[in-house]
């Protein structure tokens, strides 16, 4: 374990901290963000753990005692794009050491978990459930003549990608997973895919639930893999090729990144019956700093990503905001029909009605984890630098940001 200088025991009380006590449900949601994402996502898990939370996982078949309850116990875990790996770790029963001494563990004692390598992102094999003959032909005629593919801008294009997930597909299935059938597992696990030809997020899990009521373009999804659900969600164009699966009816669905209709799909937390949801993400604007300078210094990609995250987060406080005046909105109502003595049964309708038209639950509390804004790293850090110098850095800035996060809150058993 990296040595992070702080004491947790010893941090500084704030007056206005809110308190959160026993919890039934406990969800994890982990935005996408590429390997520098998984990183902070580990650095998350990392202080989540220190401060006493628990993650479960494992198969349903094993032992009780891997299943025993856990008063701060983590069994709900939403992931898109890389956070749908880190995810997947964790609900199959790999500890947060074992995750860290995969990546980054200088110790002589060997993980169980084999990280996943450049080898597994470079793949240009098609998905299990393509025809392997036309795929091939296809990619054949893009790559037959360098030249040719430079110089037309018409087959340039006509790639759907550099690469395909279907080495991510075969690296979850044959190293990670135990189970590749979402209900062998304690844990809920949802992962979240965008369908490519149509205006759908599709959270792949073991459940059949309805579409929420404030999303009815969001469909769930029991009949696939998680291997398959984990490709889907990774393919982040244009570096990956949107993923196929073929459905139940025989016909072939074309999947790609789990973030492009929502960053952060915190209603599969909701509908799964959460009601403490911490949600880690990682797409921080640059903030100005005299060290560093104006973003224009960095020319365009340095721009593009500053324009992204901005839509980004903006997108997150929109949904934060709207949750939060939701709450407020029930909690004014409850406090006047105790004001005017309206009876506990009628006052239980009126906010139970409220509550499904607002889709928002009173007793549901939200901690959002992300990057701090002068943690410049994150922000011009490679996404696919998986070097364990880069690694550890981002891992103690996820670790960081969550003991800031966590800082106003107070957990009372």
């Amino acid at each position: 374990m990296f040595d992070v200088k702080i004491n947790i025991l010893h941090t500084h009380c704030m007056a206005d901290k809110i308190i959160i006590g026993p919890r039934k449900k406990i969800a994890y949601v982990c935005s996408g963000g590429a390997a520098k994402a998984a990183a902070f996502h580990m650095g998350a898990s990392l202080a989540l753990q220190e401060k006493g939370f628990h993650f479960i996982g494992g198969l349903k078949k094993e032992s009780k005692i891997k299943r025993a309850p856990h008063k701060w116990g983590i069994n709900t875990y939403v992931g898109s794009s890389a956070g749908s790996v880190i995810s997947c770790y964790l609900a199959a029963g790999y500890t947060v050491e074992q995750i860290f001494k995969a990546y980054l563990g200088k110790s002589k004692e060997k993980s169980p978990l084999k990280p996943i390598s450049y080898g597994h992102l470079i793949s240009v094999k098609a998905s299990q459930h393509e025809d392997k003959s036309s795929f091939t032909k296809k990619l054949r005629g893009l790559t037959s003549n360098a030249l040719d593919l430079l110089y037309r801008r018409q087959r340039l294009l006509s790639m759907s990608g550099l690469f395909t997930t279907a080495g991510i597909e075969s690296y979850m299935r044959e190293s990670v997973l135990p189970s590749n059938n979402f209900k062998d597992y304690v844990a809920d696990l949802h992962v979240v895919a965008t369908q490519l030809n149509h205006s759908k997020r599709i959270i792949f899990n073991k459940y059949i639930l309805p579409s929420p009521p404030d999303d009815p373009g969001c469909i769930y999804d029991n009949t696939v893999n998680i291997s398959d659900a984990v490709a889907a969600s990774t393919a982040l164009p244009p570096i990956f090729s949107p993923y196929a699966i073929r459905n139940h009816n025989g016909k072939i669905i074309y999947f790609f990144d789990g973030e492009i209709r929502e960053t952060l799909s915190m209603n599969a937390a909701e509908d799964a019956g959460a009601d403490l949801i911490i949600a880690s993400h990682t797409h921080q604007p640059y903030h100005f700093s005299r060290e560093i300078g104006s973003l224009t210094k960095f020319g365009l990609p340095s721009i593009c990503i500053q324009a992204i995250y901005l839509l980004i987060e903006r997108k997150i406080q929109t949904a934060r905001y709207e949750r939060q005046q939701s709450k407020a909105a029930l909690d004014a109502v409850r406090e006047y029909c105790i004001e005017q003595g309206i009876s506990d049964i009628q006052r239980k309708r009126i906010c139970g009605i409220l509550e499904e038209k607002l889709a928002v639950k009173s007793d549901t509390h939200y901690i959002y984890i992300h990057p701090r804004p002068h943690d410049h790293e994150m922000f011009f850090g490679e996404h696919f630098n998986f070097s364990e110098k880069f690694m550890e850095k981002i891992v103690r800035i996820g670790f960081m940001s969550t003991i800031d996060a966590l800082r106003r809150y107070e957990f009372r058993d």
